[in-house]
C-alpha cells in the first residue's frame, strides 16, 4: 500500500468495509451523490471506482475551501488515479469524466487502487454509484 505501512494492522473501519455485501448497499445516482457536499446535505461523500465513502469524519480536509473538496460529491476515480486536483486531457487530448478511468495505464491503476485501500482503511463505505449501469468493476473494488 502506497499510503502507509504494509504491516499495519487493519482498522476497525477496514474490517467492517471488508464484510460488506455490495448487493445490500444503497444505490446513489451521480446527481444524488453531488448533494453530499456538506452544503446541500451535511455529509461529505467521495466515490472511487463506483464505491462511495463517507469522509465526513475528516470534514476539516473535505469542506468547502479545503484542498480535498474537489473530490466531494462525485466519483473522483480519475482525479485520484492521475494525482490531480483538476481534470486534464490525456495524451490523445481527450478529457474524460471524473469517474472514467477506462484509459488508465498500469501505473495509474496502481495509484487508483492504492487510493481505494487508503479510503477503505479510514472511511466507511455507504453506497455505490448507480446511474442504471452497475458494472463488474464495483465488485472488484471492494
Amino acid at each position: 500500500m502506497a499510503f502507509g505501512d504494509k504491516k499495519k494492522e487493519p482498522t476497525e473501519i477496514y474490517l467492517q468495509n471488508e464484510k460488506i455485501n455490495i448487493t445490500t448497499l444503497p444505490k446513489i445516482t451521480t446527481k444524488e451523490l453531488s448533494k453530499y457536499n456538506g452544503v446541500d446535505i451535511p455529509k461529505y461523500y467521495v466515490g472511487i471506482k463506483k464505491i462511495i465513502y463517507d469522509v465526513t469524519s475528516n470534514s476539516n480536509s473535505y469542506k468547502p475551501g479545503k484542498g480535498y473538496n474537489v473530490f466531494v460529491g462525485k466519483d473522483a476515480s480519475r482525479l485520484l488515479g492521475t494525482s490531480s486536483l483538476k481534470l486534464k486531457p490525456n495524451d490523445q487530448g481527450q478529457t474524460f469524466e471524473s469517474w472514467d478511468y477506462s484509459d488508465f495505464n498500469d501505473k495509474e491503476m496502481k495509484v487508483l487502487n492504492d487510493w481505494v485501500e487508503f479510503f477503505k482503511m479510514r472511511y466507511p463505505i455507504v453506497g455505490i454509484v448507480d446511474d442504471g449501469e452497475i458494472k463488474e468493476e464495483v465488485e472488484e473494488s471492494i
